[in-house]
């Protein structure tokens, strides 16, 4: 089992911020909410946002963040970006399939909305 590098995470609350700040891209659905920037490293970086408030157990919370992250690691993005996936309290109600087809439907959003700016 390969592990999630450190360089495909954002980790500094500034990187957070500036990504918070000015999304160029804001994508959605029901469950979540992606926002992204272009960013200044070679590869997408990605931060997950996933509160208490929405989702109380934390083994739940933990499942959506897992298939997240893996997600972000099987489906490469066309040109690097910054994204804060945020899941909101409708996400604790899909299966691990409906979470997957979710995040397919914000990926093929974000990558649209890269290419056309």
């Amino acid at each position: 089992m390969r592990k999630f590098p450190a360089t495909a995470r954002l980790s500094e609350p500034q990187q957070f911020t500036g990504v918070f700040n000015a999304p160029q891209i804001r994508v959605s659905t029901r469950a979540f909410l992606v926002l992204a920037t272009r960013s200044p490293a070679t590869q997408s970086r990605i931060g997950i946002v996933v509160a208490k408030k929405n989702i109380r157990k934390a083994t739940r919370r933990n499942r959506l963040k897992r298939i997240i992250r893996e997600h972000f690691r099987l489906s490469p993005l066309c040109t690097p970006l910054d994204l804060v996936v945020l899941a909101r309290h409708s996400a604790d109600e899909l299966s691990n399939p409906m979470v997957w087809r979710d995040l397919e439907k914000l990926w093929r959003a974000v990558n649209q909305e890269a290419i056309a700016s």
